[in-house]
């Protein structure tokens, strides 16, 4: 081979690996394709398909990226995430707790509130590492079928009265909002929940105990177990109910001591794409997004700035603040009391649970 061959032979080589440094620069786990993907974890169901039409998909619109919808969150997987430093989530739905709890513990970013707005938003839910973006409540529900509207269980009280109201229950597996209902059953003044006197709580579950045939663990379930009559009362996640009922299954709510909470955005801690992720927060708290929700899932919005949006229709039936009579019969969870007590009872509950 003369030396001109050898010559353009190498320069050849060494174009092709230019060419290919800068086309996996473009193309690989760099900048571009990661800035257009943003993980969002959701709690799924209708919820998350209603989620994704009213704001998902118009965030991808406008922005021209595309969002993975992951279900459900699970705080033991983001934990392990970011301790391993392989963090896959952006954005994760989480309790209002867990907003302040896993900003405590290092597993999330502080937002950026020159990009995130809070006007209109509850000030005692905004924190650092996470805002509400809607609210919900836990609330009575039940089979209508075995108990017509009027005919059904009123309060918590009636909840726990098997004899007035005979059939098997539903209770969340979780101490959060199952002993507050607890404590309302047994006379409690929603006032004076808090500090939760969790001894005469668990005196109370000790009486229902053997009548609860189902410890639901998501959302999904009181629907499903309602409408089938395996238990014709349960306490469930508002909207999944509401949304159940629409769908002409037997099933309704009854918001009198209703628990309300929010769902919150956080991001994880080495979130991949956390400038994008604020951003989506942002959209998602605007009023034109946040009403699109509501009117189409029993969820009120975070921000009081959607309510002039929504029809009166809307705002009866969402029972979370916009008809003042279902407001003032709720109760809101005291969160920064759970972060601070929620390990040890949750320990003490577990192990009740298998007594």
């Amino acid at each position: 081979m003369t030396k001109t061959k050898i010559f353009m032979s190498v320069l050849m080589t060494i174009l092709a690996l230019i060419i290919a440094g800068c086309s996996s620069g473009a193309s690989g786990g760099g900048g571009d394709k990661k800035d257009k993907d943003l993980v969002v974890v959701d709690w799924g169901g209708p919820y998350t398909d209603i989620h994704k039409k009213t704001v998902f998909e118009p965030f991808e619109k406008k922005y021209g990226v595309k969002v993975t919808v992951v279900t459900p969150p699970d705080v033991g997987k983001l934990k392990s995430m970011v301790e391993s430093g392989n963090v896959e989530w952006d954005v994760v739905s989480v309790g209002d707790d867990f907003a302040i709890r896993g900003g405590r513990e290092g597993l999330l970013e502080k937002l950026d509130f020159n990009v995130i707005k809070t006007d209109g938003l509850p000030k005692e839910l905004v924190h650092d590492y996470a805002v509400p973006e809607n609210v919900f409540s836990t609330v009575i529900a039940y089979n209508t079928d075995t108990f017509p509207k009027g005919e059904h269980p009123k309060n918590w009280t009636d909840v726990w009265d098997v004899k007035k109201f005979p059939g098997a229950r539903g209770l969340y597996k979780d101490p959060m909002w199952t002993l507050e209902a607890a404590l309302l059953a047994d006379g409690v003044e929603p006032e004076k929940l808090y500090p939760l006197d969790v001894d005469r709580a668990f005196k109370k579950l000790d009486k229902i105990k053997d009548e609860v045939k189902v410890w639901w663990t998501a959302g999904a379930q009181p629907p499903e177990i309602l409408a089938t009559n395996e238990v014709p009362i349960s306490s469930a996640w508002g909207g999944r109910i509401t949304s159940a009922r629409d769908g002409g299954a037997p099933v309704e709510v009854e918001f009198n001591q209703g628990l309300i909470l929010s769902n919150s955005w956080a991001v994880p801690k080495g979130a991949p794409n956390k400038d994008l992720a604020m951003k989506f927060i942002a959209f998602s708290l605007e009023p034109k997004q946040q009403a699109a929700l509501s009117m189409k899932y029993d969820n009120a919005p975070a921000n009081a700035n959607a309510v002039a949006l929504l029809s009166d229709e809307v705002k009866n039936r969402l029972g979370l603040g916009q008809s003042s009579s279902q407001l003032d019969n709720q109760v809101y969870i005291n969160t920064s009391w759970w972060v601070d007590n929620y390990v040890k009872v949750n320990e003490r509950f577990q192990q009740w649970l298998l007594e």
